[in-house]
């Protein structure tokens, strides 16, 4: 078996794509040029009679960095950060504004780098003179899609308008945008599992008073016609808005919610499943976890399903939700398991992060190697609170780091 590794704090170089590391073992390379690591679990082998402890490199700090494009000039503020590794490139798409909170200004820009992120190529730059949020890149069945949704320019508001798509067609070239939904509907977490891309999204009156949010679970073939999952018209009704998934090793599906609005269980969180035969009928129990988890992420490790998140440091959040008191508490990001049998999340570590933080994106390299990318505000102030750090003339940066899993004796 050929010996892969990565080499240098968090860089996945290019001598990796090109080796051929990740699911498969080749000897000579596709066709069509060098891919990209499979993002997929189960095309990777993890002894599951092996104990083993998550390790994280020091974070490289990106954005702002001397390492962007020229003409790249970030604001002040850096977040909703997405990336994938598509064919021979790694892609790194974020949003940038003067604040956390909604502007005309707002800008989404997509980068690239052919070299795992020695140097970079600007890719494209979004700019609707309104708010841009939630960018989601789609690898699949060799098309790099991505996709995003507007919002308003009121900084006090929530205003989701329209998701938008685009698909890349070469090295800083993509198809005009395309609309694809009107109204309040938002896209969350996107993964392409055994063949199929799957997404949540959600849809309602987000913040509004009573408000009642319908929670989408879909599917696609082709990465463009997304059909819901078993014609379940919502897997969720309340108060729930992001939701991450992952399936386990036996085609199950498992989810953390994001319960801010609050509903007959509560506020906080939930853990739901779904059997692999069904779905689309989702079990989230009946009682919301007081904790609560913003901008969750979840992928898996052999037969363990982690979360990356948002940490309430002097929390819980729920079960009352009170949103400003919420507001003026510290936070972090962190890294957390998922107790399947206890349907809980159990905290691991915090990944560096203050203030103002997490949108954390991971994508596998290797049967043992994920690439972590995140935001946070300025390491220097751990107590500041997240509405401090969001309206900071600081601002906030986007670095990313290597995340192992090493095997314990």
């Amino acid at each position: 078996m050929r010996q892969c590794s990565v080499i240098g704090r968090g860089v996945l170089l290019l001598s990796f794509l090109l080796s051929g590391c990740g699911a498969s073992e080749t000897t000579e390379e596709p066709p069509d040029g060098p891919q990209a690591p499979s993002d997929d679990p189960a095309d990777y082998t993890v002894d599951s009679s092996v104990s083993y402890e998550a390790v994280l490199t020091e974070p490289q700090w990106l954005i702002p960095s001397d390492l962007l494009p020229t003409g790249v000039e970030p604001m002040a503020a850096n977040n909703n950060v997405d990336i994938v590794y598509h064919k021979d490139r790694l892609h790194l798409g974020w949003r940038t504004a003067p604040t956390h909170f909604a502007s005309q200004e707002t800008q989404m820009i997509l980068i690239s780098s052919a070299d795992g992120g020695l140097t970079w190529d600007l890719e494209y730059t979004i700019a609707l003179g309104a708010d841009v949020r939630e960018p989601r890149y789609l690898s699949f069945n060799g098309t790099l899609h991505f996709l995003f949704f507007e919002g308003g320019t009121n900084p006090l508001a929530f205003e989701p308008h329209a998701i938008w798509r685009m698909k890349r067609t070469g090295l800083g070239e993509w198809t005009p945008l395309e609309k694809t939904s009107d109204g309040t509907e938002v896209p969350w977490d996107i993964k392409v599992r055994n063949g199929k891309a799957y997404m949540t999204s959600y849809v309602g009156d987000h913040y509004g008073e009573d408000a009642v949010l319908d929670v989408l679970f879909k599917e696609s073939v082709d990465g463009e016609t997304w059909t819901l999952v078993d014609d379940q018209p919502y897997v969720y009704r309340g108060g729930v808005s992001e939701v991450a998934f992952e399936f386990d090793a036996d085609g199950a599906l498992w989810a953390v919610t994001r319960n801010e609005d609050g509903d007959a269980s509560g506020a906080g969180s939930h853990v739901c499943s779904a059997p692999a035969d069904a779905l689309g009928t989702w079990d989230c129990g009946s009682e919301s976890d007081p904790d609560r988890y913003d901008s969750p992420e979840m992928f898996r490790h052999g037969d363990t399903i982690f979360l990356a998140a948002r940490r309430d440091i002097d929390g819980p959040f729920g079960p009352e939700g009170d949103l400003v008191t919420y507001s003026l508490r510290p936070k972090r990001s962190a890294l957390y398991r998922i107790d399947r049998e206890a349907r809980a999340v159990v905290h691991i570590m915090d990944i560096p992060s203050v203030g103002d933080t997490a949108f954390p994106s991971v994508r596998r390299t290797g049967a043992h190697t994920f690439t972590l990318a995140n935001y946070t505000s300025p390491l220097d102030a751990p107590d500041i609170a997240w509405l401090e750090g969001q309206a900071s003339a600081k601002g906030t940066q986007i670095y990313w780091l290597e995340l192992r899993f090493e095997s314990v004796d």
